[in-house]
């Protein structure tokens, strides 16, 4: 099977981002299927945000302790 495909590129630094859809895609959908990979990437950016405030907090709450009962 044939198919007609249109292709988005863009360059950023030396990365190249492709978005693909069907030649024929509603341009509605086309915004959707933008927005849910944004929305997707926003989700992930939260996770990340949260795991390095847990660790900063893990490590803060250690250096407390550290301070409070110094061995030696």
């Amino acid at each position: 099977m044939l198919k007609n495909l249109s292709r988005l590129e863009h360059v950023i630094g030396d990365k190249v981002y492709h978005f693909v859809c069907d030649n024929d895609s509603p341009l509605n959908e086309v915004k959707e299927a933008l927005f849910q990979f944004l929305k997707y990437v926003g989700q992930i950016e939260d996770s990340v945000k949260a795991q390095q405030e847990k660790a900063a907090k893990e490590k803060e709450e250690d250096e407390s302790k550290i301070q409070e009962h110094p061995e030696g």
